[in-house]
């Protein structure tokens, strides 16, 4: 259904929703925005201001139903829910959209909004109740206004809010209190229980030093302290007597195990030797600084006669980057090339590896076995390269 807008309402519907929606303060902020004539100087002149504007279509009409459009946008779903003919309903028993935090304004605007057959009668329904709505308002306001001290209701909601924050904070502490004084009385529980614990100690080391003492009196008494001490004595003397003999078995051990390996013929087995020929044969790394990142660490030795065999300087890294990035760019930044396998290492030395040598221009070979075979003819595609 086509919307109605505001110079399409009745004037009193303009007035039930421009002051149940706007105090005096936004009244003068709505007055100044909507750039009417400034010259009223009381909210009733404002207020009438804005009816007489409404009532016709114009730049502040049209912009003063934007802004309520806009106000009141966030409750159409919950209105909605409603039947529009309906809506008056809730504000005449003040159930305010079915428990939701519906302003009455809201209500009215909804209830109105929408051309229909029965329009008219909506909004003169509307308008009986919120009629309603402000007698009953102007007569609690004269009570509060007869009974406050200071006569001056709308400071009750101030004082309301104050008291709201103060029993707020009030609550925090007792919450706070609470949880101290759970504190508190658990603390004690501990410490009567270590207290009953200490005591059951104490009883207990009671009985043992009279039962230490009885012992002590059927052996003897001081006689028997005095056995004591000479025994001590002689097992300290024992004991520093048996470790003279042992070191002195271990000292003519050694000796013996020396005069027997001076006599032996120790064979030991020579480096396999690296048969640099064929495909690495004609390799010349001339000096170069080579550097070999990842592969098996066993091989390590391998690696390095290949490299040293054809005239480079190696350098090794496992391909373990424990401290990232930085790790990598400094061996890369000291060579002049570099072989990478990618079947024993990790990804992250791989990705690394990759983008230094890119971004410093050093050659950058990629493995796809650890082998050293594998190593010897990259060598010797470099040599053709």
């Amino acid at each position: 259904m086509p919307e109605r807008k505001i110079w399409e309402l009745k004037n009193q519907t303009v007035c039930s929703i421009l002051g149940l929606t706007y105090n005096d303060r936004e009244l003068s902020d709505l007055f100044k925005r909507l750039k009417l004539d400034c010259d009223p100087v009381t909210a009733y002149e404002m207020h009438g201001g804005l009816i007489q504007a409404c009532s016709s279509q114009n730049k502040a009409s049209k912009q003063l139903d934007r802004i309520l459009k806009d106000r009141f946008e966030r409750y159409r779903k919950d209105i909605e829910r409603i039947p529009q003919e309906e809506i008056y309903r809730h504000i005449e028993d003040g159930s305010n959209g079915d428990g939701k935090d519906i302003p009455i304004p809201a209500l009215i605007w909804f209830a109105v909004r929408n051309q229909r057959e029965d329009i008219d009668a909506i909004e003169a329904a509307v308008f009986a109740a919120t009629h309603m709505h402000e007698h009953r308002a102007s007569r609690f306001y004269g009570e509060l206004r007869r009974v406050l001290p200071c006569g001056i209701p709308e400071n009750i909601l101030m004082e309301l809010t104050g008291a709201s924050k103060a029993n707020e904070k009030l609550r925090t502490k007792c919450n706070r209190l609470e949880r101290k004084r759970k504190q508190l009385k658990s603390e004690i529980e501990s410490v009567r229980e270590d207290r009953l614990r200490i005591t059951a100690a104490l009883d207990e080391e009671k009985r043992l030093n009279r039962q230490l003492v009885s012992d002590l009196e059927g052996l003897g008494g001081e006689d028997t302290l005095n056995q004591t001490e000479n025994l001590k004595e002689e097992i300290d003397f024992l004991t520093n007597e048996v470790k003279r003999l042992t070191d002195e078995l271990l000292s003519r051990d050694r000796s013996e195990s020396d005069s027997v390996k001076s006599g032996e013929l120790m064979e030991i087995a020579p480096l396999p030797e690296l048969d640099i020929v064929g495909e690495g044969e004609s390799a010349d790394l001339n000096g170069a600084r080579v550097a070999y990142i990842g592969g098996v660490e066993s091989l390590m030795p391998y690696y390095r006669d290949a490299i040293e065999s054809v005239g480079g300087t190696f350098c090794y890294h496992c391909g373990r980057c424990i401290q990232g990035r930085k790790e990598i760019e400094t061996i890369v930044d000291g060579i002049d090339m570099v072989f990478c396998p990618v079947d024993i290492n990790s990804h992250n030395a791989c990705k690394y590896v990759k983008k230094a040598c890119k971004m410093r221009d050093k050659p950058c070979h990629f493995l796809r076995s650890s082998s050293l075979s594998m190593l010897i003819r990259e060598l010797g595609n470099h040599a053709v390269e």
